[in-house]
């Protein structure tokens, strides 16, 4: 069965995923803390709302049953207690930059981040038919809301820029700052698709973004600022015609349709 998930937001490799929620578990296991305010709202409303919390439960008991069609033969995250706890611990982390390597076949998953670490706990209950029916529910989008507003304030201050220059080489997933050289070498590659010429992947970070090498952070002030950086101005000119689609950021586009 082919599995894959669309958008790109999370890594590929199923293995890779498995094993960044397998150290979050480890992470809120040795770091217990209490809820943050909109967390705790969003259990407390499940938890009194009898259609919601059966609606909860049954997500990820179904989930759980489909282990057999898993890559991995396994789902992660088992029931809605649990996926609170690890929700809570995400709400003071940044993306981090994680590469893997897969034990059994060897292969590398090169710098990349678990782009929406929300959507990796729900990667399997959300997409269940009770799991469908509980994140359409309004109530639960509302509360959702103020919990993705609580991280946004995170990413946006100076707390979140260790992620830039913390490594982890001996974790697994290894973690990797998005200062490293290895990352740097990676977002540079990633810049340079649009062009024909090998020699641009050899020029430094800086030479394509707006940035300060000479400051630990590079002159970022948050996560969110770094991941908004710009380009140096004129280093990737923007092509003009009736027939360019000039994409707003690095993003791909999800279907092309032809109008007769």
């Amino acid at each position: 069965m082919d599995m894959h998930s669309f958008g790109n937001w999370l890594p590929k490799s199923k293995a890779h995923v498995n094993a960044w929620i397998q150290h979050l578990k480890a992470h809120a296991t040795q770091n217990p803390t209490d809820l943050v305010k909109p967390v705790q709202e969003f259990k407390d409303l499940v938890d009194n709302d009898e259609t919601l919390k059966e609606l909860a439960e049954r997500m990820f008991s179904y989930a759980g049953n489909q282990k057999e069609f898993t890559p991995l033969g396994t789902p992660e995250v088992l029931s809605f207690d649990e996926f609170i706890v690890l929700l809570n611990a995400i709400m003071t982390q940044a993306p981090e930059c994680t590469e893997y390597t897969d034990p059994q076949t060897g292969e590398l998953n090169p710098c990349g981040l678990i782009g929406f670490p929300i959507n990796a706990l729900l990667d399997w209950p959300m997409a269940t038919p009770a799991g469908y029916t509980f994140f359409s529910n309004a109530l639960v989008n509302q509360q959702i809301k103020k919990i993705l507003t609580y991280w946004s304030t995170f990413l946006e201050s100076q707390d979140s820029r260790y992620v830039l220059v913390t490594d982890d080489l001996n974790r697994t997933p290894k973690v990797l700052g998005w200062l490293n050289p290895t990352a740097q070498r990676e977002m540079v590659g990633v810049a340079c698709q649009a062009t024909s010429d090998p020699a641009l992947k050899a020029l430094p970070f800086e030479h394509f973004f707006q940035c300060d090498p000479s400051d630990k952070y590079y002159g970022f002030k948050s996560w969110d600022d770094f991941f908004t950086r710009e380009f140096v101005k004129g280093v990737r000119p923007i092509a003009e015609g009736d027939n360019i689609i000039a994409n707003a950021c690095e993003s791909a586009p999800l279907q092309v349709i032809e109008c007769g």
